[in-house]
């Protein structure tokens, strides 16, 4: 069952009388923040009630005021402790994966070293011949149009140097880091928070918001009472968007907080924040059918099964979001997100994408190559899935993510020439049939029967994408002889053994249908 969730709306003030409140409140506010951080960062921080009565004598405000302190400060710590520990985290792993080739480098460069001495031997005399088991890691020649004229050999001497060189820097990083006091961010300055609850009187006590007379009603505290009096009331507009939501979050007296932050010094901006309960559900159940979604760099496929897990529409969508500004990129995938969730309205059915996590790739990021470093840093999953997870809440529409394993594999090699589609269409096919909990086997043409046949399928299409890494994607689009077209092929007055009853396979070599691809028995 779907939970509710956090959705915030916003609007702004421009009433004279309001900005000069906002603008002493958060300048008190700032001083009461900085001293409870004070207090939470000691060694033995009080407990809550001693911080709240600590916080309403030192800055003269009441107990509610000093409750949304207490909690925009705790968020605050615990944003900076996670933000720390994640820093921690990713510094460590960049240090595993440079240590990792720095001890491959260095055992490359030793084995050719020996080999080095021993052809000198060779040549001053010393020894006949090079051991077997001495052999060149490194080519004498320098590589082509290259600027420093250095050998391979030397150049992996170089890159070795500066490897260390990075590691050791990552290790000062880290080390520095864990020495260093905790830096929390309070934010900007001139802020107030007023955290709502659901116990109080319309979500709020020191904020109440009148939806009818579209006015807003605050609790001026003890200090400014002498300037503003004890309450204070101005106009204010309604968000454009999410209206309804925060009248029935009003109606039904939801926790409601609100935010205000300085926009310019005329102007306020009001940030409401509730829980907004998800649309209800239309999408049919699964095992109905799915729609596959398949994200890549350049493209979007998308895929649709009907009730049996057959083919049922398939489609994909260009993205060229590569080196384009933050708004763009998000335009382009709103359009894209808007297009798929109409075509699971117009179908009812739900939307299946991958599970991906790039955190370990994104670590060792500076081993890659250029293109493929291009390829992360432009790669927005995370943006699509919020931008469509997002919206089916709003549409009603399930949205089930699954385990992508082998997922472009099994496309290529068993539905991509059959229905002649792409990579990325066939994918996003392979991912809405295991929603379904169909299982993918592979096809007579590449099975062979392994040494331990209780294993998972996917062990087998472990073994297949190892023979089939490197091959050219265009190779699977190949025809396939049949059974049908040898027989018809003979019925003609051809040779069954004859070079056209051979047949070019996805494994990129010529074989007689029936042959086992692996060479297995």
């Amino acid at each position: 069952m779907i939970q509710a969730e956090s959705r915030t709306y916003v609007t702004t003030t421009t009433n004279r009388w309001a900005v000069a409140f906002f603008n002493d409140a958060a300048t008190l506010g700032y001083d009461a923040k900085i001293d409870c951080l004070k207090l939470l960062l000691e060694q033995t921080p009080p407990s809550k009630s001693k911080l709240n009565t600590k916080l309403q004598q030192n800055h003269d405000i009441n107990k509610r005021q000093a409750n949304s302190i207490i909690a925009y400060v705790k968020g605050a710590l615990m944003s900076a402790i996670e933000c720390r520990s994640n820093h921690l985290e990713q510094l460590q792993g960049k240090l595993k994966h440079t240590t990792e080739v720095i001890e491959n480098l260095e055992k490359k460069i030793k084995a050719h070293s020996y080999y080095l001495q021993a052809v000198e031997q060779v040549n001053r005399g010393e020894k006949k011949k090079v051991p077997k088991s001495l052999k060149p890691k490194y080519p004498d020649a320098c590589p082509m149009q290259c600027a420093h004229h250095l050998t391979l050999y030397r150049q992996a001497q170089v890159k070795l140097h500066q490897k260390k060189r990075y590691a050791h820097k990552l290790r000062q990083k880290i080390s520095n880091i864990k020495a260093s006091p905790l830096h929390v961010n309070l934010g900007n300055k001139y802020t107030v928070e007023m955290i709502g609850s659901k116990d109080e009187s319309y979500g709020n006590q020191i904020c109440q918001l009148d939806l009818i007379g579209k006015e807003l009603h605050i609790r001026v505290p003890y200090a400014l009472e002498k300037r503003y009096g004890k309450y204070i009331q101005f106009p204010i507009r309604l968000p454009k968007h999410g209206t309804d939501n925060l009248a029935t979050a009003w109606y039904n007296k939801q926790a409601l907080t609100y935010r205000f932050i300085q926009k310019s010094l005329t102007e306020w901006e009001i940030h409401i924040t509730f829980d907004v309960e998800p649309a209800p559900r239309i999408t049919a159940p699964v095992s109905w059918g799915a729609i596959g979604v398949d994200l890549n760099p350049n493209c979007i496929g998308w895929a649709m099964t009907d009730k049996d897990g057959n083919l049922d529409g398939f489609g994909q969508f260009k993205v060229n979001i590569q080196s384009q500004p933050k708004g763009r990129t998000e335009a382009v995938l709103v359009d894209i997100v808007t297009q798929l969730t109409n075509l699971a309205l117009e179908h009812k059915r739900p939307i299946v994408v991958e599970e991906l996590d790039f955190s370990d790739k994104k670590k060792r990021l500076r081993e890659l190559n250029a293109r493929a470093r291009r390829m992360l840093s432009n790669f927005a999953y995370s943006k699509f899935l919020q931008l469509l997870l997002a919206r089916c809440f709003k549409l009603g529409i399930q949205v089930i993510e699954v385990n992508p394993a082998y997922s472009s594999w099994i496309g290529l090699i068993k539905f991509m020439s059959t229905y002649g589609m792409n990579s990325a269409t066939a994918a996003a096919f392979v991912l809405a049939r295991r929603c379904m909990f169909l299982s993918e086997r592979l096809p007579a043409r590449t099975a062979y029967q392994g040494t331990e046949p209780r294993k998972h399928v996917w062990s087998h299409w472990r073994s297949v994408a190892k023979l089939l890494k490197g091959s050219s994607r265009h190779s699977f689009y190949q025809p396939r002889l049949t059974v049908y077209s040898r027989l018809r092929s003979c019925a003609d007055g051809e040779s069954p053994d004859e070079p056209s009853s051979a047949v070019v396979n996805p494994f990129g070599e010529l074989r007689e249908v029936g042959e086992n691809p692996t060479g297995s028995r």
